[in-house]
């Protein structure tokens, strides 16, 4: 891309006439992008809106690249094809913000382990928020690995065609917030006219010269988008004698099922749902995991399903696998659905036939890093000096990593990012990453005998690894204890909140990789009971309808953690608007006379959150009657939009088991009378969640109890139906009214 460059300030005559893409400065110093500039009149016209010629300071645009026949990429696919897929593509899907028309990748291995990547892309973009494709930003990793953009280029709604000047690439470093020091750079180039009805095509190479192992490789891609997709396609290249295993979830047409092509050993570690049917494949080692749900598994699914298979090509010194796909719907969302990589058809892969060599190559780089030294060993016997029972030694080691050692993640390198700094490090630091407070931790409780190993997973907010190809995805580390008892817990010390036995419910419910441990495995989903809000509400009503009341929430276990957190991370200043707003959700329109929160400062104290309210005309009227909603017991039920829908694809995720109790006492003035009771109601959904809402009377006092008791995480859509009936009864029920005679 050539760039000219003209002040404004000189002669403009050469402006004359239409302009496309580049920069405007204003005086002033603000730069901006345009995609069309005028001058009609003496005046700018810019993308529309309209300048004079003191508001501009410079102006530098693109100028359409004239480029030869000979200079014309070879890689680049054929203009009017891309302009006659896109037209047609754009019937079909006319409201998507963006049409995919190709998208290929292909990875190749070399013999010496480094390897590079090359992807190809062209889209087209049909609204403003497909516009971030006109920039392409690219990782660089420093002394491991280069990139750089073969082409880029632009077709205009009108025809023109924009060639990026790759020369002008910026590198800058990594971004860093107040918590993350990375390193590594960012290549980012602006393929220049980008705008709503362009479409966009550049072919770019990674090349890893200096692999962090070179025997690890675990190459994986994903074959649908919230974008239809024309073409998709990764072509993957192994040199001889390397073979690739595979996991192949949700091919196209046969959502849920599985082709995977193992070892014996590989096959041990896979850790699948029970409610899949193995079968063997459709070549030696080759299995499948049907989904075999409420009829959805057919025989003309295996047909399907084979085209999981890749078309594998034998060369002289190579083995390569192609998969391709074509004419890919859009990805359509769903409330509380998996994430993205659980319902795409998505492809993971490894040239490993075990998991022996990434846990000799992660377990020694840990326990490495598990050393007492004098002042770890001194400060972890203080701070269990008092301690008498070996759970409140773990808790009191537990609680100082969270409070007193800061999250800031600072990796310089693989080691560091995979498996911690020392302990000795972090501890003198204080400060250090989810890996590196394990690291810790597990040192910390090394001291007092207690066996521990860092361990990575992927959260419940991420997608499900299965652990069936050897790799080591994942964005968070916790720790796994092994108790005298032989019993195994996780904790996770990178809160700041919680207190033993429980962590954060992003972790419950996933894999988890124990290299020191040699072993996969699973957490558990936690008891409801662990994630518990007890709420209990005491009101008092005057003869004339005011009424007074007390509020108090006590959480339980992981949601006090949660709850604790949240109230330190808020100014003491805003406490009173939090509370007066939150009492207006459940008392509307009432005013806040005074609010505690009660062992905020205390993790040895249960954290207590009360309120008193007032108010003013509490009950609805009609003649004689007064009509008491129930405070609070709707917001028990409230949201749940999730079963909006006729049907659902995907299932219901949710994060962690819980539940929420709700006791409600109305102590009526004299002379009251209640009229009838409303019916108890009591609900199951086996074996997902059960529901009661109960009503008795003590004299002049009428008492509510609730609980709602979600037991599992996830709902699987083939019980959607089941469990939206539940859910609206259950809804239904908290919106029973009290009917009450007015005192005379």
């Amino acid at each position: 891309m050539m760039r000219l460059r003209f002040f404004t300030g000189t002669s403009i005559f050469l402006l004359c006439g239409l302009l496309w893409s580049g920069q405007f400065k204003l005086y002033g110093g603000e730069t901006r992008n345009f995609n069309r500039l005028e001058l009609f009149r003496g005046k700018f016209i810019i993308d529309g809106e309209t300048y004079s010629k003191a508001d501009i300071g410079e102006i530098i645009f693109a100028e359409k690249v004239a480029i030869s026949e000979e200079q014309v990429p070879s890689e680049q696919y054929d203009t009017d094809s891309l302009l006659a897929l896109a037209d047609s593509l754009a019937m079909v899907y006319p409201d998507v913000p963006g049409i995919i028309i190709y998208d290929h990748g292909e990875m190749v291995l070399h013999s010496d382990g480094t390897r590079k990547y090359r992807y190809h892309f062209a889209g087209k973009i049909q609204k403003a928020s497909r516009l971030g494709w006109g920039t392409r930003s690219l990782f660089i990793n420093q002394g491991r690995s280069n990139v750089r953009v073969l082409f880029a280029r632009s077709i205009l709604p009108d025809g023109n065609i924009l060639y990026a000047d790759t020369s002008q690439a910026k590198i800058t470093p990594v971004s860093e917030d107040r918590v993350s020091f990375g390193y590594g750079s960012i290549y980012t180039l602006q393929i220049p006219g980008v705008q709503e009805g362009s479409i966009v095509e550049y072919l770019y190479e990674t090349e890893t010269y200096n692999p962090y192992d070179t025997a690890i490789y675990s190459p994986s891609w994903y074959f649908q988008n919230e974008d239809p997709v024309y073409s998709s396609r990764v072509i993957i290249r192994l040199p001889k004698p390397k073979n690739l295993y595979y996991l192949f979830k949700n091919p196209p047409e046969v959502f849920g099922s599985v082709l995977y092509l193992s070892s014996p050993e590989l096959t041990e570690n896979c850790i699948r749902n029970d409610d899949k049917l193995e079968l063997e494949g459709f070549i030696p080692d080759q299995i499948i995991y049907a989904d075999t749900t409420v009829g959805r598994w057919m025989e003309n699914s295996l047909q399907k399903l084979k085209q999981a298979e890749p078309k594998i090509v034998d060369e002289d010194t190579s083995t390569v696998y192609i998969w391709h796909f074509k004419n890919m719907p859009p990805l359509v969302f769903e409330p509380r659905m998996p994430d993205f990589g659980d319902v795409v058809p998505n492809l993971n892969c490894s040239v490993l036939n075990d998991w022996e060599y990434i846990f000799d190559w992660l377990g020694n780089f840990q326990k490495a890093r598990i050393k007492i030294t004098p002042e770890i060993e001194q400060k972890t016997m203080e701070l269990i000096a008092e301690a008498k029972t070996i759970e409140e030694k773990i808790d009191r080691i537990y609680r100082w990593v969270q409070r007193n050692i800061q999250y800031i993640s600072i990796k310089g390198s693989v080691s560091s990012g995979q498996t911690g700094h020392p302990a000795e490090e972090t501890f003198h630091n204080g400060y250090g990453d989810c890996t590196d407070k394990s690291i810790l931790f597990c040192t910390m409780l090394k001291v007092i005998g207690i066996e521990a190993h860092p361990v990575i997973l992927m959260t419940n907010s991420d997608e499900t690894v299965d652990r069936c190809i050897p790799d080591i995805s994942g964005n968070h580390a916790i720790t796994k204890l092994f108790m005298p008892d032989g019993e195994e817990k996780f904790l996770d010390p990178t809160s700041t909140t919680y207190k033993f036995p429980y962590f954060r419910s992003d972790d419950i419910g996933v894999s988890y990789v124990d290299a020191i441990g040699r072993t996969v495995g699973l957490i558990p989903e936690n008891p409801p009971q662990h994630y518990l809000e007890r709420i209990a509400v005491d009101m008092q009503i005057q003869p004339n309808g005011d009424a007074t009341a007390e509020f108090k929430s006590t959480p339980i276990g992981m949601l006090e953690a949660a709850y604790r957190g949240f109230w330190e991370w808020q100014q003491p200043e805003r406490y009173e608007m939090i509370f007066a707003n939150w009492m207006n959700s459940i008392f509307p329109e009432a005013d806040l006379d005074s609010f505690k929160l009660i062992g905020i400062s205390d993790m040895d104290s249960q954290l207590v959150e009360w309120a008193k309210v007032s108010v003013d005309s509490f009950p609805a009227e009609t003649e004689d009657i007064w009509i008491l909603t129930i405070p609070g017991i709707e917001r028990s039920m409230r949201g749940f939009n999730e079963i909006n829908l006729t049907e659902r694809k995907y299932d219901i995720e949710y994060t962690c088991p819980s539940t929420d109790e709700y006791s409600v006492e109305i102590e009526l003035p004299k002379g009251a009378r209640v009229i009838e009771l409303p019916e108890n109601v009591e609900l199951t959904c086996e074996p997902y969640a059960d529901f009661f809402l109960k009503f008795n009377q003590k004299g002049n006092k009428i008492l509510v109890n609730s609980r709602f008791r979600l037991k599992t995480r996830i709902i699987p859509a083939y019980h959607f139906e089941v469990y939206k009936k539940f859910i609206i009864s259950a809804k239904q029920a908290t919106e029973k009214r009290l009917f009450v005679k007015k005192p005379k």
